[in-house]
């Protein structure tokens, strides 16, 4: 049978691989694919256990590896939750490598020592394991159980990998006591979408006990099976494409395809329904009352004198607000921990001087309000973690927090983890849509992430000469914002000055000499770079060829796919300069010149001007490229594509300067 037909019937079982999985070349509609899922296939469940209901769930997959591109198809990790009263156990896990030798399938099964349990949080862990012996043309296989106690969250199923899949498959069965909202996503449809009605049954067991006092005595223990309704859902995708984690998306979260359950209510036998975190409001109120959240905000007595001491300082309350956060900057520095729940004390983060983002952020709200400021929390969902959707009420729909200091009635976002940028400018991963406000009732409000006024904004001016013959030149970079914040980050994370020219300044024919920089550390001023160069051509040349715009981010194609499902997400606006000055030195001619141009895309959604003028021995150039919208939908994309591609065509293009005869 093909392996099309094969994709039509559900998958095989454990252990049962067959000839033609071995001998499987490639997968036809996608022969660059380096592997190829073969099933995935997912069933969750409810089991009554030990005084409660608990959710078992199931997954069984098998992989087809082509080439050596796809061997970390191998190395499984699967996570889990292990918290003080909400746990989740794995179980069951197997794992084998097949391998065609000699004409006969041989197996090579996952050895128990080769499985490792990884802490990432204090309530999060991940199992891990690698299956043995993978080669070329090898088909893997896994399975494994998870059991929960934690109903709130049925596992959501994912039916799009990085690899192709012929057949993902997802089977749940809901009984009658619990209401789930469902909810779908991506661009794939689904083969099968079934819904049935169903029966199931639970066995409820329990101990002996023994009563005190003069009526008591022994109750033996017992069981009793009931029978309940169900609700069976079958989800089935076939040739499903690979997700490629494009760049300029939020995230592959956001637009993947896979089918994810939120607890709206229970209704148990002789009950009253009782509604969940089905609200905003009530999901507000959860996280608040949360250990690890308000009261982090509320222990910063200890601080009191310095705060005291900033507010007297500074009476206008933007001023003390951010002069309050430059203060924990500098006093704490952030371990890199993107979190919404602090996972220390206030006095233990200050005295460690190092914490997560939410160790650090309800700190700063807990300071602004000590120094007499009206400050909240404010949850978010970073770029990475996806977008929140403002109809699907959930806790985990976010996963930091940064503070706000209302002003005015004017909401002042600032983040106090990044010593390279003002903490009125949050990072970019930051930038996604609205944030959840809490306020000191509990009460949430949604408030803007992202504000147009501030961009990425650089501007840089070239000057070209020659000396000895040889082409040299001066270059000054001026950025702002966004622009000069990611240049701050880059120079300090590098070892040296050297290595970050080396790394942010690399162009083919060209050699720094020289280099320097203002305003490294003061983060609410322009960063200054100040550069001098000469090209790595022969001195005295019969022809000069000069490429007048250098070190630009727009040299090298961005999008490079035929086609896009998604949209192109920028995190912020930006604008982009270059001034270029070239004087043509004695004894030589102007040849060849690049024409001016401009471009726009998407009603000037995006703008881009190349002008060249020349007056007597001097060549001046000025290009400017502007992005006034963050958003372009997949239907724009071969417009952003070829616009991409118009710069790139301009930017390539060279003066030509001639020698003349004396």
């Amino acid at each position: 049978m093909s392996f099309v037909s094969y994709a039509q019937k559900a998958p095989v079982k454990y252990g049962k691989v067959s000839m033609e999985e071995m001998t499987m070349p490639v997968y036809t509609p996608d022969s660059s694919a380096n592997a190829v899922v073969l099933s995935d296939i997912g069933n969750t469940h409810f089991e009554f256990g030990q005084d409660d209901f608990e959710i078992v769930h199931e997954r069984h997959c098998r992989i087809k590896i082509f080439n050596k591109g796809a061997f970390d198809a191998a190395t499984v990790v699967i996570p889990y939750y292990d918290g003080l009263n909400t746990k989740e156990k794995i179980s069951q896990l197997k794992g084998v490598t097949y391998l065609l030798e000699n004409g006969k399938i041989a197996e090579y099964k996952l050895d128990s020592k080769g499985i490792f349990d990884e802490q990432i949080t204090d309530s999060y862990k991940q199992r891990k394991f690698t299956l043995p012996n993978v080669k070329e043309g090898a088909v893997i296989e896994f399975a494994y159980s998870i059991r929960s106690n934690y109903v709130l969250f049925f596992k959501e199923w994912e039916f799009q990998s990085k690899y192709p899949v012929l057949w993902s498959e997802y089977n749940a069965r809901i009984p009658e006591y619990f209401y789930y909202k469902l909810e779908s996503q991506g661009y794939n449809s689904f083969f099968i979408n079934e819904k049935k009605e169903a029966g199931d049954q639970f066995t409820i067991r329990w101990s002996s006990s023994i009563s005190p006092g003069l009526g008591g005595g022994r109750t033996s223990g017992g069981s009793e099976t009931i029978q309940a309704r169900a609700t069976d859902y079958r989800w089935v995708m076939k040739d499903v494409p690979a997700f490629g984690d494009d760049e300029f998306i939020t995230t592959r979260e956001d637009y993947v395809s896979k089918i994810k359950f939120q607890l709206q209510g229970t209704k148990y036998p002789e009950s009253n329904y009782r509604e969940v975190l089905n609200t905003w409001e009530k999901v507000t109120e959860a996280i608040y009352k949360t250990d690890g959240f308000a009261s982090s905000i509320n222990r910063t007595g200890f601080l009191k004198d310095q705060i005291k001491q900033i507010a007297d300082q500074n009476a206008d309350p933007t001023t003390r607000s951010i002069a309050i956060a430059n203060f924990l900057k500098r006093n704490v520095k952030w371990n890199g921990d993107v979190n919404m729940w602090a996972s220390q004390t206030p006095r233990t983060v200050f005295e460690k001087k190092n914490g997560s983002s939410a160790d650090i952020n309800l700190l700063l709200v807990g300071m602004l309000r000590e120094a007499g400021l009206k400050a909240n929390p404010v949850l978010l969902s970073t770029r990475r973690h996806g977008r929140v959707n403002e109809y699907y009420p959930m806790i985990n729909n976010f996963n930091n927090v940064i503070a706000a200091v209302e002003v005015d009635t004017i909401d002042i976002l600032l983040d106090a983890t990044d010593a390279n940028r003002p903490a009125y400018l949050l990072p970019e991963y930051c930038l996604n849509g609205r944030g959840r406000l809490i306020d000191e009732k509990g009460v949430g409000r949604w408030v803007d992430l992202e504000n147009d006024q501030v961009r990425a904004r650089k501007s840089t001016n070239i000057n070209f000469g020659v000396k000895d013959g040889k082409l040299t030149g001066t270059i000054v970079i001026y950025a702002k914002d966004y622009a000069a914040a990611n240049l701050r980050t880059a120079l300090t994370a590098a070892t040296s000055e050297d290595e970050f020219v080396k790394n942010a300044f690399k162009t083919n024919g060209v050699t720094i000499t020289k280099h320097s920089f203002e305003n490294v550390k003061q983060v609410d001023t322009t960063f200054v770079g100040h550069l001098s160069f000469e090209s790595d051509g022969e001195p005295s040349a019969n022809i000069l060829y000069i490429s007048p715009i250098l070190f630009s981010g727009n040299k090298v194609s961005k999008f490079k796919a035929k086609e896009r499902k998604f949209p192109v997400s920028y995190p912020t606006l930006s604008d982009e300069t270059n001034l270029v000055t070239i004087e043509v030195p004695q004894g030589y001619a102007v040849e060849e010149l690049p024409k001016s141009a401009l471009l726009n895309l998407s009603e000037g959604g995006a703008k881009f001007t190349y002008i060249v003028g020349q007056v007597e021995n001097k060549i001046q150039i000025r290009s400017t490229l502007s992005f006034n919208k963050k958003m372009f939908i997949a239907d724009e994309y071969e417009g952003l594509k070829s616009f991409y591609s118009a710069i790139l065509n301009k930017f390539s293009e060279q003066i030509v300067l001639k020698k003349i005869s004396q």
